[in-house]
């Protein structure tokens, strides 16, 4: 159990320091520069698939359901890159439904993260 908590901490460093050193100028200027602005109501749910994903993934939450509903909201996202992370997140929270496991941990971990990129591509590093 350490050992699967111990590499999915490793996953969300390399994620979040990958995330942050590539993204610095681009996320700066989108929010100025986006055309959202028009429209606030997608931005909002968008942004509510991220929170979630993101509170699943940080407190190292692999409950099936929890991590399902957090997908969800994120696939609904108006944003193709949160959405289909969504999608991977409620197929591996499925997985780990029908058969828990390091290696099904592992996997959702891994679309946590997923999440948490497409949300950081879109909006620039969280809190979201």
């Amino acid at each position: 159990m350490r050992t699967r908590h111990l590499a999915a901490a490793l996953l969300l460093v390399a994620a979040l320091a990958g995330c942050s050193s590539d993204k610095d100028p681009g996320p700066a200027a989108a929010p100025a520069a986006s055309p959202t602005s028009a429209s606030p109501s997608p931005t909002v749910d968008d942004r509510a698939g991220c929170r979630a994903a993101a509170t699943a993934g940080n407190a190292f939450d692999f409950d099936p359901a929890s991590n399902r509903a957090a997908g969800q909201l994120a696939a609904a996202a108006s944003v193709p890159g949160i959405a289909n992370a969504g999608q991977d997140l409620i197929a591996a929270a499925d997985k780990v439904a029908a058969d828990p496991g390091p290696d099904a941990n592992l996997d959702l971990r891994g679309a946590q993260l997923a999440v948490a990129e497409a949300c950081a591509a879109e909006f620039g590093d969280g809190p979201w």
